[in-house]
């Protein structure tokens, strides 16, 4: 049976290589058919949220297949890092993942070599019988895998933030990307993103990032704060939430229709 698409062309990357903003959507939810709902918007990439949603390795797979016949990129936040978790994602077929809560050069360091084959990393290889390699019909998947993937590391932390450069220059870095809720929290602010202080902390550290060369992503309040984050060299956003926009539009239909019924 012939492969008929490049499976492990990494949209999401090359786009951001190419200078082209990228909009995210989380999914905190495990349906795969809400997933696929968004996948038809004009979303870039799904946000699987495996550290804040009850996710697993099967509901991530569900979900990823549920996109695969769209544009839309998916990308999972893991729950914690360890290199089972890399080998299972990546042998399912996911190129793009995002590990909280990076404090270190060494946390960085590690992370990079679970997640690519020797000699750069550790990865073990199970690749002629998974998803990732389509079971074996990618004859060049292990040299090409390592170039299309994408390992993000979340920094969220004022000891990350110390700690920034170590993390931003960890070779095989694919992107940084910037936590401002817990970063304000761990400031002692609450999770206020859009405290002067925060923001402070939040523009040095895009400025800083992109002197190494290393795309960065984040979140944003609002559509004013993602311009000014990414004229500072924000590349991707990740911008609202499956479970959020359920909850608004649930709380928006009832309300006009009470207003109008109950007069």
């Amino acid at each position: 049976m012939a492969i008929v698409k490049d499976f492990l062309y990494n949209n999401l990357k090359h786009n951001i290589e190419a200078g082209k903003m990228q909009y995210g959507v989380a999914l905190e939810t495990t349906s795969a058919e809400v997933a696929e709902v968004l996948a038809t918007t004009d979303y870039d990439w799904l946000f699987i949220d495996a550290e804040h949603g009850p996710h697993n390795i099967q509901t991530i797979l569900n979900v990823a297949r549920a996109i695969a016949p769209y544009e839309m990129t998916p990308v999972v936040r893991v729950g914690e890092a360890a290199a089972g978790t890399f080998k299972q994602l990546m042998d399912s077929g996911i190129q793009n993942i995002i590990v909280p809560m990076v404090e270190s050069g060494e946390e960085a360091a590690q992370i990079i070599r679970w997640a690519k084959y020797p000699a750069e990393g550790k990865r073990g290889m199970g690749a002629g019988v998974v998803r990732a390699s389509r079971f074996g019909r990618i004859p060049d998947y292990q040299q090409r895998i390592d170039d299309e993937s994408m390992i993000m590391l979340q920094i969220e932390s004022l000891k990350g933030m110390e700690n920034l450069d170590a993390i931003a220059s960890t070779k095989g870095v694919g992107a940084i990307f910037l936590g401002p809720a817990d970063l304000a929290v761990d400031m002692g602010l609450g999770p206020n993103i859009l405290h002067p202080d925060v923001v402070a902390k939040m523009e040095y550290a895009i400025k800083r990032i992109r002197e190494f060369g290393v795309p960065v992503g984040t979140i944003a309040a609002t559509p004013e704060q993602a311009k000014h984050y990414a004229d500072l060299g924000v590349s991707f956003f990740a911008l609202g939430a499956d479970t959020a926009f359920l909850a608004s539009a649930a709380d928006s239909t009832v309300t006009s229709f009470k207003a109008e019924l109950e007069k």
